[in-house]
């Protein structure tokens, strides 16, 4: 009987673990895992006919592909061994079969700690959404036929006492819903900064109604104002996603910067009379 009981008591402990294993999983945010089945639908319900997907972490292949299991390619890149070089040959491989890619960031201080995957895709293409599930990141790029090294149109604003809008490319002035607009911007400051600024792009319709965004420090995150060295070109990607209802018409675009750390806090544009 000591031992039926010691077999029950045992049982009970088991099922009690099970419960809260089980609670944990379902209920318990802190073991709340990436939501890798709603990337998949999002690539799903996109749709579009020349994507690709990298996953920066090969370890994610089994539960990505467990969701995403037909359409767009998934490419896991083999860090192991890699030089600098060789990951950078790659992805122009991988880039120049796609007009879009998605992107499933994953542990980059272990296995991309100097942002390589990251740095060169913003170099070279152009992000429009970055979104975060859990420890996961999902981001989303406009790939060019070649990336804008020159101005098309030159402006030169002065935003603030230091900062200068050189000009801009605008890859296409007519898009359709579900494209992402592709503008390369062209930075300078005259002195070294201090603050952080973000840019922010506002689609206007007609009616000057906001009906797409993107907030980004420039260079995708990776290039902030404070790094920036005097006199030196600031090549700046940014895409904005055309939502997927948005009905034919005329739109406008605008641009600004505001201090990262009180976004009220726009920098003014500076005109020959201020």
């Amino acid at each position: 009987m000591q031992y039926l009981g010691l077999l029950i008591f045992i049982g009970l402990l088991f099922s009690m673990g099970v419960v809260q294993s089980l609670a944990n999983m379902y209920i318990n945010p802190a073991y709340a895992r990436a939501d890798y089945r709603s990337m998949a639908a999002r690539i799903a319900a996109d749709n579009h006919q020349n994507a690709g997907i990298i996953l920066n972490a090969p370890n994610q292949w089994e539960v990505f592909t467990y969701y995403h299991d037909q359409g767009a390619p998934v490419y896991p890149m083999p860090f192991s061994g890699m030089k600098r070089e060789q990951i950078q040959e790659e992805l122009a491989v991988i880039a120049e079969q796609h007009e879009r890619l998605y992107v499933v960031y994953w542990g980059d201080g272990q296995q991309d700690p100097e942002r390589i995957v990251e740095s060169w895709l913003d170099e070279n293409t152009y992000k429009a959404t970055s979104d975060w599930s859990q420890d996961v990141r999902f981001v989303v790029y406009a790939v060019p036929s070649a990336p804008a090294t020159q101005m098309a149109i030159p402006v030169a604003l002065n935003f603030g006492e230091t900062i200068s809008l050189q000009g801009y490319t605008l890859a296409n002035n007519e898009l359709s819903s579900g494209d992402i607009l592709q503008l390369t911007l062209f930075w300078e400051t005259d002195s070294p900064l201090e603050q952080r600024y973000k840019v922010f792009l506002h689609l206007l319709d007609e009616t000057g109604q906001l009906v797409a965004q993107r907030d980004s420090e420039p260079g995708g995150t990776l290039k902030p104002t404070n790094t920036w060295r005097p006199n030196e070109t600031i090549i700046d990607n940014h895409g904005i996603l055309v939502p997927s209802d948005l009905p034919t018409g005329s739109y406008t675009l605008t641009l600004g910067l505001y201090d990262i750390a009180d976004p009220n806090t726009r920098l003014l544009i500076q005109t020959e009379n201020d």
